[in-house]
């Protein structure tokens, strides 16, 4: 009976933390004071991802989108960006998780290009991690609860984020959007933070492969970017 009502208690608390969790503003570096925002331009040096042409690779698209998300937000005092990397160097996944890990950024997005799935594969997608794989133990435990629900709040935001960026890259592409994806993302595995992978066309794709390549576009996607950020904000 005693062991019922303390489950009960703790059931109770829960739905109630839960409730105050659904109700907070997205979480920021309180060192900082404003959004800390990380952007992980994808590849890098030797690592050159999938080809557009002989002299022109995944690694370069990114940076460089990556660096016009950069000098957008600057103007946003509240907000701050890193890059996991801002020339043209080799990060691998070890170093990448190293630099999130000490920086402990408020948001975390990785730029990719798409590529397969034949030539008529276009558009964009947006993977952001999976609910699964809650904290495991008893279940009754509010330790448990409380740090199963801090995650939920993360995943929350990053799916919030996700329909937002959405939203807005479908201005650069439009009817475009290939949807949002549940996926692990491995960077991240272990940091409860919003984190989001957005692949950018396809590169196998004609005509998504020329549109990517012009630096018009690529400067209006790291607007819809760039926005998308300071409406989560």
């Amino acid at each position: 009976m005693v062991n019922s009502t303390c489950k009960n208690k703790r059931a109770f608390c829960a739905v109630i933390l839960l409730f105050v969790f659904s109700l907070l503003p997205l979480s920021i570096s309180p060192a900082y004071g404003g959004l800390f925002v990380m952007i992980d331009p994808s590849h890098g040096g030797p690592d050159r991802g999938v080809k557009f042409s002989d002299e022109f690779y995944e690694k370069d698209v990114t940076l460089a989108i990556a660096l016009m998300i950069q000098k957008e937000l600057a103007s946003t005092p509240a907000i701050r960006v890193q890059l996991t990397r801002d020339t043209d160097r080799e990060l691998n996944i070890q170093e990448r998780e190293q630099i999130v890990r000490r920086a402990a950024p408020d948001v975390f997005i990785s730029l990719h290009i798409n590529a397969g799935f034949g030539k008529k594969a276009s558009g964009f997608e947006i993977y952001f991690p999976g609910f699964k794989g809650q904290t495991q133990g008893d279940s009754g435990d509010s330790s448990v609860i409380l740090k199963d629900m801090q995650r939920n709040k993360y995943l929350n935001d990053s799916v919030r984020l996700a329909y937002i960026l959405q939203k807005n890259l479908e201005q650069v592409f439009p009817r475009k959007g290939r949807g949002l994806r549940e996926a692990p993302v491995p960077i991240i595995e272990g940091i409860a933070k919003p984190a989001l992978v957005i692949e950018l066309g396809f590169v196998s794709n004609p005509e998504d492969r020329k549109k990517i390549t012009e630096r018009d576009i690529q400067s209006s996607i790291a607007d819809a970017i760039s926005r998308s950020i300071k409406e989560l904000y």
